[in-house]
């Protein structure tokens, strides 16, 4: 039996933070990786759930090795896998936020947007040849938005996923695996299952998230086995008053007993669904972008999608044809209000409004993107983007990307992206290019960009980034916005890496006094960088080595690719940059200086990292951090 694991305990290097939660394939906690500076979500298996610890052993590598397959933004990602102390572990992707078992009252926006983004993961998986099996709330989990990025739904959990061409019948009638609330007819009968079952759950799943109620009124295995294989499930419309009776023939194509009879694929139903919705005249006024856009994504996607009507008439399962054409009206009553002013004019000899151009600067997690948008004919490269991160395997990437101008619609707030082109990638197999893609400016003044690599991503325009910092700090927001980011009304920032960042000026008896200082992670205690930026107006008439060592320091010369000439980076003459490992009872520490003739040159930059020497913060850290 596994004995629970304590805050500050060790397992293959990482250290364990807390308890996340368990399941029926382990006990899941937050741990700092050993080596970089971030949460893992750290996977115990449960040896008391395991009669034969071998293939207990062999379970859980095919867990590791299913996911390890995937790059979706939506599914999470595993990391690494082992033994160590007699336990079996995967390190995967950490999660900020809650599953989706334990949301309520969902409004039906919020939970058609969370069946999408997990339609399209599952269709991801499927299209690499892996059947998930076990779809359910409790195996989707909810990222909390984050530095402008909105809320996210990511599935998780493949303990029980197969690859499509291993076995064909490996679920029998009283060894399911899958939840019974959730599972199949196919599943529950011990028939051969396939994607379309996943689909099955997935309606399940979304049956809950808008009623807070199951489809089949059950309570035993018996019962759930009867319901699934023989019982219509319950109008979703009966159940919630307050959606539209439209949605009841699309819930009831996805639950279809016959496998045959569902959708083609999650995310035919999950647009069903969401059309489905909107077709009521009351909401239609109110459908997310992607309603009224569709057409243009689909012709830009060189194929055609089915019409609504054809997506839902099937076999048994109709719509009144009213439906479609309030569908028509409707969204053609809300595109044409959606320009109600006047499209801004773009600069002479070019078709970009104005608002778009620009830098656009975005942090996810370890990933920072840098977004350039220029004025551009049709076909003209409009589009680059720099984006720098962390790999799974720790290693840091670098890409750069170009695309050219596809479209601008007429309303003026979105510009449609033709694909990317690689212009840089190190290392060589760390960048893939995206689709076509909708950049669309937001009304406060953002922009959002969803990627078919990335997902979701909302830029803040540069020179936000300075203005939102107070006249005393704005010189260092100006110089080094992706370091510091956006200050929100909160008096902190999201900066480089997710970094939390505040103003924070030197006081007495510190070094620098006088000195304006953004400090970054001050109070960070899961192993990220500290880095702090100071303001001396002007080059400082101290040297370096005199304001932070007593005149006792030891310089070295580094390069950066956003510097021209050299960094001098000062250490105390005693650290040994090789060995000297960062602790709370001895606090390495690196200033960094600019050349003469560089406009930085009025700034300078401390940096410590625990648990590291100074060689892994120039050359893991430094090297990679945006000095402009």
């Amino acid at each position: 039996m596994i004995t629970e694991l304590r805050p500050g305990e060790v397992i293959a290097g990482y250290v364990i933070a807390r308890r996340i939660g368990a399941g029926g394939s382990g006990v899941v906690y937050a741990a700092r990786h050993p080596r970089l500076p971030r949460l893992t979500a750290l996977k115990i298996l449960k040896r008391d759930d395991v009669a034969d610890v071998e293939d207990g052993w062999r379970r859980f590598e095919r867990e590791a090795d299913i996911a390890a397959h995937f790059d979706h933004p939506n599914i999470v990602q595993v990391y690494d896998r082992g033994a160590a102390d007699d336990l079996f572990w995967i390190s995967m992707q950490f999660v900020d936020g809650v599953d989706a078992a334990e949301l309520h009252d969902v409004s039906p926006d919020r939970g058609l947007r969370i069946a999408t983004e997990i339609a399209a993961a599952l269709d991801y998986a499927h299209g690499k040849g892996v059947l998930h099996r076990d779809v359910k709330p409790s195996n989707i989990l909810i990222a909390a938005p984050d530095n402008g990025r909105p809320e996210r739904a990511l599935l998780t959990d493949f303990g029980i996923a197969r690859l499509r061409d291993e076995t064909t019948k490996f679920t029998h009638t009283g060894n399911i695996s899958a939840t019974f609330a959730f599972a199949s007819p196919e599943q529950v009968s011990g028939k051969p299952v396939g994607p379309k079952s996943d689909q099955y759950s997935l309606a399940c799943t979304l049956f809950v998230l808008l009623t807070d109620h199951r489809p089949f009124r059950a309570d035993n295995p018996l019962s759930w086995v009867h319901a699934h294989t023989q019982e219509r499930p319950l109008p979703v419309s009966e159940v919630n008053p307050d959606l539209p009776p439209a949605l009841d023939a699309v819930f009831e194509r996805a639950m279809a007993k016959n496998p045959e009879d569902r959708f083609d694929s999650c995310a035919d139903f999950a647009e069903a669904a969401t059309q489905a919705y909107y077709s009521d005249p009351a909401l239609a006024l109110t459908a997310p972008a992607r309603l009224l856009s569709r057409p243009v994504a689909a012709r830009r996607a060189g194929r055609a999608r089915k019409p609504l009507w054809r997506a839902v008439f099937h076999r048994r399962t109709l719509i009144p044809v009213a439906v479609a054409a309030v569908v028509a009206a409707g969204i053609g009553f809300a595109f044409h209000q959606s320009g109600g002013g006047p499209v801004p004019a773009p600069a002479a000899g070019g078709l970009v409004p104005d608002r778009f151009v620009g830098t656009w600067l975005a942090t996810e997690g370890q990933t920072n993107y840098r977004l350039t948008v220029q004025q551009a004919k049709l076909g003209d490269p409009v589009l680059s983007n720099r984006v720098d991160g962390v790999l799974p395997n720790g290693t840091p990437f670098h890409c750069e990307f170009s695309a050219p101008l596809d479209e601008v619609p007429g309303d003026g707030d979105r510009l449609i992206v033709g694909t990317s082109e690689i212009v840089v990638r190190e290392p060589a197999n760390a960048c893939k290019a995206n689709g076509p893609t909708t950049l669309t400016l937001l009304p406060d003044g953002r922009v959002s960009r969803k990627t078919d690599v990335s997902g979701l991503i909302t830029y803040s325009n540069a020179d936000a980034v300075t203005s939102s910092w107070g006249r005393d700090d704005a010189a260092i927001a100006s110089a080094f916005p992706s370091l510091v980011g956006r200050l929100a009304s909160t008096g902190t920032a999201v900066g480089w890496q997710g970094g939390l960042c505040r103003a924070v000026d030197p006081g007495a008896g510190e070094p620098a006094q006088g000195a304006h200082r953004v400090r970054c992670n001050a109070d960070d205690t899961t192993g990220q960088v500290h880095f702090d930026v100071l303001d001396f107006d002007t080059r400082p008439g101290q040297s370096v080595a005199q304001l932070f060592f007593g005149d006792n320091g030891h310089v070295t010369a580094v390069s950066h690719q956003d510097v021209a000439g050299t960094l001098t980076v000062t250490t105390a003459a005693a650290v040994d940059p090789g060995v000297t490992v960062d602790t709370d009872a001895h606090r390495t520490l690196a200033a960094v200086s600019f050349p003469d003739g560089d406009p930085r040159s009025r700034f300078v930059m401390v940096l410590h990292w625990p648990g590291h020497t100074v060689n892994s913060l120039l050359t893991d850290w430094l090297e990679r951090a945006p000095l402009k």
